[in-house]
């Protein structure tokens, strides 16, 4: 998500990324957060996956209060 289209120089973003299609290797998922029109004010996070996320549906959550992304 972000909102780069209306704020194109000064923007936020939350971005979730599918690291990895070579079969037998970890898939990982990388996460990217950056608030207040700058990446310097952010974080960029990496976990492996236990499972192949294109073996199966499956459906994923974003909890998002004034205080906390989760």
């Amino acid at each position: 998500m972000s909102n780069g289209d209306i704020f194109e120089k000064n923007h936020d973003e939350i971005d979730f990324e599918f690291l990895g299609n070579i079969r037998g290797k970890e898939w990982r998922i990388q996460t990217n957060i950056y608030g207040n029109g700058s990446t310097k004010v952010g974080r960029k996070e990496r976990y492996g996956l236990w499972f192949d996320p294109t073996d199966d549906f499956h459906q994923y959550s974003i909890l998002w209060t004034h205080t906390h992304i989760m």
